[in-house]
């Protein structure tokens, strides 16, 4: 007894010492720039990482050509952190603040990187510029659709993803061990899902997506509704925990966190909703703060929200 009194005590003292907002704050949009510190040129296919407190991958996106990236959040962020890196750069990486949010909860982070000296480099091993860039779409636990034909789209949960490049300029996508064609590859873009050959065309040595006749972007009518969905975690473990209640408010819809602490919600319109949760009777949630998530369209979307707690 006396043990876990103890532990609770610094628990709670960890909490108090530190403002809420510097813990979880919500975040639509982060933009920004990332320019090499001994030419001041911006670089392209950097890779940027936004973390969760503990370590956790959130969000990926990559610079173009004109050094610049843009990452939709649409959510609440817990202790974020955001990691800049590139093929014989040095690693930036730091916490991002609050307080550099705008009134529309938008954040704008550039960087400055260092390259590694020339006798210091590693020989360049890397894959291709064509297959890294189509990689950064597929981050592990979202989803894409593949164009069955007009009328139909399959959505697909992405568990593990590779880009093959077959023959110079043209590349396959390998996702949980299936083969698609880019021409009919739809990634989400800006709250959309966009033809992944139109988006690369400049990149593949053919015009895959003028041949193919496909839309650049997915009617929403072959879409299928929107998830909220996330994961309950002991915080000081890292381990999922089952038997939180999730509440989806206006409307009202209830979920408990599985074996695997997960849980998910449909959602068939567009608007603003709200996620609760209430931690099983041998925990404590981390923050009181209730996440609002923005859909803009109704169907297609996947919002992830994670909740922490602490015995």
């Amino acid at each position: 007894m006396k043990r876990f009194l103890f532990i609770l005590s610094v628990c709670v003292a960890m909490l108090s010492a530190q403002p809420k907002e510097g813990i979880e704050f919500k975040v639509n949009t982060i933009t920004g720039f990332v320019i090499d510190s001994v030419t001041s040129k911006p670089l392209m296919d950097v890779n940027i990482d936004i973390f969760t407190g503990n370590g956790v991958l959130k969000h990926s996106a990559i610079t173009d050509e004109n050094g610049y990236y843009e990452r939709p959040i649409v959510g609440y962020l817990w202790k974020p952190k955001i990691r800049f890196s590139m093929h014989n750069y040095y690693k930036k990486a730091f916490r991002l603040d609050p307080d550099v949010l705008d009134s529309n909860h938008n954040m704008s982070v550039s960087a400055v990187i260092v390259p590694v000296p020339e006798e210091k480099r590693i020989p360049d091993l890397e894959q291709s510029t064509i297959t890294k860039r189509a990689e950064t779409f597929f981050i592990n636990g979202n989803v894409f659709y593949n164009l069955v034909n007009d009328q139909k789209a399959d959505r697909v949960i992405i568990g593990s993803a590779e880009a093959l490049e077959t023959n110079p300029g043209f590349i396959l996508m390998k996702v949980n061990d299936d083969h698609y064609d880019v021409a009919r590859c739809y990634v989400p873009q800006e709250g959309k899902y966009e033809n992944l050959s139109y988006i690369m065309r400049s990149l593949l040595k053919e015009p895959i997506f003028e041949r193919s006749g496909n839309p650049i972007f997915l009617d929403e009518s072959i879409l299928e509704p929107s998830i909220i969905y996330g994961t309950v975690i002991d915080i000081f473990t890292g381990e999922p925990v089952m038997g939180a209640e999730i509440i989806l408010s206006e409307p009202f819809k209830r979920r408990i966190s599985d074996e695997n602490g997960r849980y998910a919600f449909h959602v068939n319109e567009s608007g603003r909703y709200n996620v609760s949760m209430n931690p099983p009777p041998r925990y404590q949630k981390i923050s009181i703060s209730m996440p609002e998530i923005i859909i803009k369209y109704g169907r297609g979307g996947w919002f992830k929200s994670d909740f922490y707690v602490y015995p």
